[in-house]
């Protein structure tokens, strides 16, 4: 990792002070009118003469975290504290232990004043937390002093459901996902073996074989489809059966993939592959960088990356024993030719992640709900998004453009880094994330953009296949977990067995009647309450 020079910035940002954050004509996604709500302190006077001061929990992702000891170093959140008047004191976990060191948080019952977190995941959920005073409900806060989201919701009613209780409370300034980037990961092969061997991009898992078998037999690769455990379990290529590697929708009943019969059907075709040794056979053990380094060593020519820094990283470096490397992205597969994708991974518009949310120790509760409520404004998003016209971004043509700063770091920092340290724009944040004009900057390569275009083409069929962002209450989520923990770990070691030829699929009824000896029918049975609580929001 390259040193950072900072001299070089802090002239730059002294050559734009004066110069307006928000340039006329540059507007967010969201259509948002509301006028920006100015920051007040308890008494409201705008700009008060004693800043707002405010402790604030979040975890630090990776890029961030190597080149900064706190955010305070953030260009972001130092013009941010210039528009508000509100100076942040952070406390940061250490990267990788942000669940361990949330627990240890809560447990301590010494809360900063707002909580960065992904309250989906709090055991009980975010009616518990807020039961544990570990937080404060928003509603009447926002009501009065968050204009800028209030509006959003009430135009945005679906997106409304997914950020509340089942009792109707607003626990968090959410971070949401707008513009086409909610897929931003899925199947990816060797386009220049694909064209030198005369085969189109494969659909159907019928043409999947067709093209892993060709890879195989006239490439020389040895793992023509590579993949983590993880990624096996996962709704990739389980999808192109209409079931998901977990719970999903059919016509508005919860299911489990895994119990359901299509479920034998894709373990006999990876099986099939497996044994013809077209699936990689140290899928079951191997890790991102064992599979990544058969990539590059053309070992594998399809995989399953996100599009940034998987195709970007492997179009940034082409390996010299391969100079025609090239990637492309494919459709998630299907079975039938001409078919729609209805199960596969994405990201939901409320990210979850990135949330923030006010806590009971806070003494200017009202305040601290103006600050956020800056970030959903369109001047908030601007900064949040580009940072400061003149030295992160410049407008073109109406529209903001990344300066060299950003897209050619003098100091050698990737994009994805030089991010990082001037705006918080690459992973989820408070406010919107994934704005297009963001998006067609970020991803260098034209592959990278063809590649949001087919990941995004068909998500909106996932309204009908997803499980929502259901809350199940305190005991259902004590229940469910006992029960899905046992579950979870013999569905895995049964799908090893099963796809490695260690287990024969005529065992598959067994299989099944175990599940049920382990309480799946139970636990459809909470997931299913939990819906239709959802559903009456």
């Amino acid at each position: 990792m390259p040193h950072v020079q900072r001299k070089g910035w802090n002239a730059a940002i002294a050559t734009v002070l004066g110069v307006s954050l928000l340039a006329a004509g540059c507007s967010t996604p969201q259509n948002n009118e509301t006028p920006n709500a100015p920051v007040t302190n308890t008494q409201g006077n705008e700009n008060p003469s004693a800043p707002l001061k405010l402790s604030y929990w979040a975890a630090m992702p990776g890029d961030a975290a190597r080149l900064m000891k706190n955010y305070n170093e953030s260009l972001f959140y130092q013009e941010l504290e210039k528009k508000t008047g509100v100076s942040v004191e952070f406390q940061h976990p250490a990267v990788g232990s942000q669940a361990e060191q949330f627990n240890l948080l809560v447990a301590s019952g010494n809360l900063p004043d707002v909580i960065e977190y992904n309250f989906t995941h709090y055991p009980g959920g975010p009616e518990k937390a807020i039961s544990d005073r570990v937080i404060l409900p928003l509603n009447d806060l926002i009501e009065s002093h968050a204009p800028n989201f209030k509006k959003y919701l009430d135009d945005n009613p679906a997106i409304k459901k997914e950020v509340i209780t089942d009792s109707g409370t607003i626990y968090s300034f959410p971070a949401i996902g707008v513009g086409n980037s909610n897929v931003s990961s899925g199947m990816m092969l060797r386009q220049d073996w694909l064209e030198e061997l005369g085969l189109e991009t494969p659909e159907t898992i019928e043409e999947w074989t067709t093209v892993l078998r060709a890879f195989k037999e006239q490439k020389g690769a040895t793992s023509p489809l590579t993949m983590t455990l993880g990624e096996m379990t996962g709704d990739r290529f389980v999808g192109a059966w209409n079931i998901g590697g977990s719970f999903y929708l059919d016509n508005g009943e919860v299911k489990y993939g895994p119990y359901e019969a299509a479920y034998k059907e894709f373990l006999t075709q990876m099986n099939a592959w497996y044994e013809e040794g077209l699936l990689d056979q140290d899928f079951s053990t191997q890790d991102n960088n064992a599979k990544d380094g058969k990539v590059v060593n053309s070992h594998s020519g399809a995989f399953i990356s996100s599009i940034g820094s998987g195709m970007g990283r492997f179009l940034n470096a082409i390996p010299e024993s391969a100079p025609t490397f090239d990637l492309v992205a494919a459709q998630h597969p299907v079975l039938e030719k001409g078919t729609e994708p209805t199960v596969f991974v994405a990201a939901y518009d409320f990210r979850g992640d990135g949330s923030a949310v006010i806590t009971p120790a806070n003494q200017n509760p009202e305040a601290t709900a103006e600050w956020l409520d800056y970030l959903f404004s369109e001047e908030g998003n601007n900064l949040k998004t580009f940072g400061v016209e003149g030295l992160t971004y410049e407008m073109v043509d109406g529209s903001p453009i990344y300066t060299d700063l950003i897209t050619n770091n003098p100091d050698g920092l990737t994009v994805g880094e030089a991010m990082s340290m001037y705006m918080r724009v690459a992973t989820p944040a408070p406010g919107y994330v994934g704005d297009d004009r963001y998006n067609q900057q970020y991803y260098k390569f034209e592959q990278q953009k063809e590649a949001m275009t087919i990941f995004n083409q068909y998500y909106s069929n996932l309204e009908n296949t997803r499980l929502p962002r259901v809350t199940q209450t305190a005991d259902e989520a004590q229940e469910l977990s006992s029960i899905m923990a046992e579950i979870e770990t013999y569905k895995d070691e049964m799908l090893l067995r099963f796809v490695m030829g260690l287990e024969p699929i005529e065992n598959f009824d067994k299989y099944v009647a175990q599940l049920q000896s382990m309480g799946i029918e139970r636990a459809l049975e909470l997931r299913q309450a939990a819906l239709e609580r959802y559903k009456n929001r």
